[in-house]
């Protein structure tokens, strides 16, 4: 064969190698491009997606808590209000305890305080339980214990005595002082101030 004709082939050869390398080298590039944007458009698309359930799980959590802040305000509330309320009702009350104890003073004047005053007698000799006991009386009630209201107490051997308190009622004492019974209205009021007070403050007003 010729030389020049063998060279011929030969080059055409080459030629047609360095094509088909060329066509295969940019069909595969073509595949790679395409695979990667498509891979790059999956990539975005879950990005996105993962933003969007972020963005919602954000959201939500946010709902949430402000949803926990709304609860806790209007609970704070709810307590001011009521503590307010009761803040009122005490006041309220207070007053209504002074004033029982102005109208317990000027119960003296009442025609009703000699029996008030007795009866108050004879319960503190009861509760004391002494044959023989000293009642305490204020000096402002002086006038008020006589022969004639002695002579009404039975039941022990009374010794009426006069003392600096200026409450209304008595206080009655065993002779030897180991048994002592307050029977003043202040006394009264203090042991049954507590049912009172719950009472008022559970009543409507």
């Amino acid at each position: 064969m010729d030389k020049s004709l063998y060279s011929k082939i030969k080059i055409e050869d080459a030629g047609e190698i360095c094509r088909r390398i060329i066509e295969d080298a940019s069909s595969q590039a073509n595949n790679i491009l395409a695979n990667a944007k498509k891979e790059a458009s999956n990539i975005l698309n879950e990005a996105r997606q993962e933003a969007d359930n972020r963005k919602k799980d954000i959201l939500k959590r946010h709902e949430l808590e402000v949803g926990q802040i709304k609860q806790k305000i209007f609970s704070t509330i709810n307590l001011e209000k009521k503590r307010l309320s009761l803040e009122e009702k005490s006041e309220f009350i207070d007053i209504i305890f002074e004033k029982v104890k102005v109208m317990a003073m000027e119960f003296r004047k009442n025609p009703g305080y000699r029996g008030f005053m007795e009866k108050a007698i004879c319960e503190g000799i009861e509760v004391v339980g002494a044959s023989e006991a000293d009642v305490l009386y204020s000096t402002i009630d002086e006038k008020l214990i006589n022969e004639d209201i002695i002579k009404n107490i039975k039941g022990a051997a009374l010794n009426f005595k006069k003392s600096g308190f200026k409450d209304i009622g008595v206080i009655v004492q065993s002779r030897d002082g180991s048994r002592i019974y307050d029977n003043t209205f202040s006394a009264r009021f203090k042991r049954l101030h507590d049912e009172i007070y719950m009472d008022l403050l559970k009543g409507e007003f």
